[in-house]
């Protein structure tokens, strides 16, 4: 958990388990929320004075402001009793500091040897949560604000009172962001806090700073090591018994605390230890009140964690190295991209379950390259990539299909020697993507639907061709036989009128003879009555 991972990466991979809607939910519940603040603040904040800072938290709704200092001097005290001369009835092993919990990861997972040495009483942090707990009831809501990300994993613990634990950068960016509200910051601003706190406890956070109220002590006795890599140099030497100090300091950030993961401000290590120095002076002349509770349980204990990974056979590496595309050395690139040295040290920890194939960047790389070219390889659409200069770079097999039956395409080729290629010129000139525009080749026989896009930064003009030019015999098929029907349609219609015609005429002569006939018949049958 030493946040290196997140700071390393460039496309923010990682991310930090962001508790800020912990603490903005318990303000919203109307709880009293109390911020526990790493001394390192003074580095961290260096544009706001303290007062102004207080201000700005308890205006936001926090009940109460308080410096971790305050548990970081008692723990200091503790640790100057296994300072003492092994007459005061301590033991005569190294002691190691147990504030930083990167180094009691290190210690329970990779030098066992080394748990005893631990020094048994927790970290500040988790004193002062218990601290603050005791003074303001425990429905109190404890956040801790720091520069480590480790104290996140650490504040999760079974036997932590830090509900919430945030990073500075966290802070900064709560404080920025437009969350207020009256309600919430009326109902805050109840407790104006202090800052105020003993020096031994603001020394903590720069490298030597907890060895630093200790005067006296021989550097034969005392060790302050910062940095993973160098406090693992430490370990080592403790174990092969090179050397037995007194005391270590080991803190895994480089510079102390105040070289932590997410301070959220780039300053000069050198700059920012001078502040927190400055501001443990600065504390002595301040109205220290030191809430200090000797009644508190400060112990802890440690257990070994260590990993008993099984070390795979020649032949297993070689089958996991297979899979990532590696059959030679010549294929192992050993680019480190992955987290690990050499390719054979990521290939034995996919075998151990803490690596996965997938982190190879050269491997999914070339994954990728190779299922763009399967789609564009096997794509239906003629595919051509071609330069300013219109000189073919590029292009798939339906590009053959469609264009290779009078002349061989090879790259280098100018795509002028094929076809007609106005619109690429133009798409060049302008920039302009041109898309579904419909282009005839008589020349091949072919009608298409092209879609043609500018690369500048590439110097490229790319083409995705579309024959449709059995669409475009379906269309004129179609069109074709709705005519013939409309024609057919027509003349059934003239031969029903013609009939109808007829029709109506052999109808009228037979009205007109019959009209006739009864007309005769009434003439004759009137003449007969008169007679």
């Amino acid at each position: 958990m030493c946040g290196r991972c997140v700071v390393e990466c460039p496309q923010k991979a990682k991310q930090v388990d962001n508790q800020i809607q912990r603490l903005q939910t318990a303000l919203e519940k109307g709880q009293r929320v109390v911020i526990s603040l790493a001394p390192s603040y003074v580095a961290a904040f260096p544009e706001i004075a303290r007062e102004e800072l207080i201000q700005a938290l308890t205006g936001a709704g926090i009940h109460s402001v308080a410096e971790t200092a305050v548990a970081a001097t008692m723990i200091s005290e503790i640790y100057g009793t296994y300072m003492q001369p092994s007459s005061q009835g301590l033991p005569d092993a190294t002691v190691i500091s147990s504030c930083c919990p990167v180094i009691i990861n290190i210690i329970e997972r990779y030098y066992p040897q080394l748990i005893d040495n631990l020094t048994p009483v927790i970290s500040p942090m988790l004193a002062h949560a218990k601290l603050i707990k005791k003074q303001y009831g425990q429905d109190t809501f404890v956040v801790f604000a720091g520069p480590c990300i480790a104290k996140i994993g650490e504040g999760s613990g079974a036997n932590s009172m830090v509900d919430a634990v945030i990073t500075f950068e966290e802070l900064k960016n709560w404080l920025s962001s437009p969350f207020k509200n009256p309600t919430i910051m009326q109902a805050g601003a109840r407790e104006q806090s202090s800052l105020a706190s003993m020096s031994a406890g603001r020394c903590f956070p720069v490298a030597g700073g907890i060895v630093m109220p200790f005067v006296g002590l021989t550097d034969a006795e005392i060790i302050t090591v910062d940095g993973i890599e160098k406090c693992m140099e430490v370990f080592e030497g403790l174990i092969n018994q090179e050397f037995s100090p007194r005391f270590v300091e080991a803190l895994a950030c480089s510079g102390g605390c105040i070289g932590g993961p997410a301070m959220g401000i780039r300053q000069f290590m050198q700059t920012k230890r001078n502040k927190v120095l400055a501001y443990t002076q600065a504390g002595c002349t301040d109205k220290c009140h030191y809430a200090a509770d000797n009644t508190l349980d400060l112990s802890r204990s440690y257990q070994s964690k260590t990993i008993n990974a099984v070390i795979p056979t020649e032949e297993e590496i070689t089958e996991i190295l297979k899979q990532t595309g590696k059959f030679t050395v010549q294929d192992e690139k050993n680019c480190s991209a992955c987290g690990y040295d050499t390719c054979r040290a990521k290939a034995i920890a996919v075998f151990q379950g803490h690596a996965e194939l997938d982190m190879c960047v050269p491997y999914m790389r070339s994954k990728a390259e190779s299922f763009a070219n399967i789609i564009v390889e096997n794509s239906l659409n003629a595919i051509i990539a071609v330069n300013e200069k219109m000189i073919i770079k590029e292009f798939n097999p339906a590009v053959t299909r469609m264009f290779g039956k009078i002349k061989e395409i090879y790259k280098g080729m100018n795509l002028t020697e094929l076809f007609n290629c106005s619109d690429f010129i133009a798409a060049a000139k302008f920039g302009h993507k041109i898309v579904g525009k419909r282009v005839e080749y008589p020349l091949y026989d072919i009608v298409t639907e092209q879609m043609i896009i500018p690369v500048p930064e590439h110097g490229l003009i790319i083409a995705i061709i579309t024959d449709i030019t059995a669409h475009e015999l379906r269309n004129r098929e179609l069109q074709q036989m709705k005519l013939e029907t409309v024609e057919k349609a027509t003349d059934i219609i003239n031969k029903q009128m013609h009939v109808a015609q007829e029709i109506a005429g052999l109808l009228g002569e037979t009205t007109a003879e019959t009209k006739s006939a009864l007309l005769e018949l009434i003439m004759l049958i009137k003449g007969k009555g008169e007679s």
